[in-house]
């Protein structure tokens, strides 16, 4: 609509977001807000490097170059913030990591389309060769 600018209203909605620095994933987040909370992770790092922020903030200081959201509902925040995680094992979400995969199944709708996620496998008959 407006030449040369960039629509960013994603990050005024609930999503899960990823920090990328240099192409690789090194934080997944959660918010109602994502814009604050990514704007907070940015501050926080130049702080950080100044000595100037205290270390029992919950939210931590990260480089980034980059950032994704995938916008979803609020009661949908936790699963998909978890399935990010165990999927993509970044850097600094060492904490939340789990030994073992969410296997709830659930669906996601990103611009009408359905996404599936933890669907177990259709398995293929099994075939006797003698």
């Amino acid at each position: 609509m407006l030449e040369g600018f960039v629509n960013t209203s994603v990050l005024l909605k609930p999503g899960v977001y990823a920090l990328l620095r240099e192409g690789v994933v090194v934080y997944i987040g959660q918010s109602k807000k994502p814009l604050s909370r990514v704007e907070a992770h940015r501050s926080l790092w130049g702080r950080t490097q100044r000595n100037k922020a205290p270390g029992w903030l919950p939210i931590k200081a990260i480089l980034f170059d980059e950032v994704h959201v995938l916008p979803c509902r609020v009661e949908d925040l936790d699963i998909v913030e978890r399935t990010m995680i165990d999927l993509y094992k970044p850097k600094y979400n060492m904490k939340l990591k789990s030994p073992h995969p969410v296997s709830t199944e659930f669906n996601i709708n990103v611009g009408g389309f359905t996404i599936p996620f933890n669907v177990a496998p259709a398995h293929a008959p099994l075939v006797r060769r003698f």
